[in-house]
């Protein structure tokens, strides 16, 4: 229940993004973006907030790798520091 509870807030908090979709299982976010790699960086760097990268996830074929456009992000925090660092993921990914 406690997964729930944070992936409902996770829908609120990006659910007015058309790149958005609400897991349907599991702790994960998978954030669509343009540079996955390069957003994590952001995030630690400039709001203090650790993702993974989806190219670390994925492996290439010929030449693509399927993950190189997504943010993994994990629901592990408590409620309220996970509330934080996905307001800060949001102001991030608007900038």
């Amino acid at each position: 229940s406690l997964y729930q509870k944070k992936i409902k807030l996770a829908d609120q908090i990006f659910g007015d993004n058309d790149n958005y979709f609400s897991p349907e299982a599991g702790f994960f976010l998978w954030l669509k973006v343009n540079d996955g790699e390069n957003i994590a960086r952001r995030l630690w760097t400039e709001f203090g907030v650790k993702t993974l990268p989806g190219k670390y996830l994925g492996r290439a074929d010929k030449g693509i790798n399927p993950g190189s456009d997504f943010l993994r992000v994990a629901l592990v925090a408590p409620i309220d520091q996970m509330a934080l660092g996905l307001k800060r993921i949001k102001k991030c990914l608007l900038i």
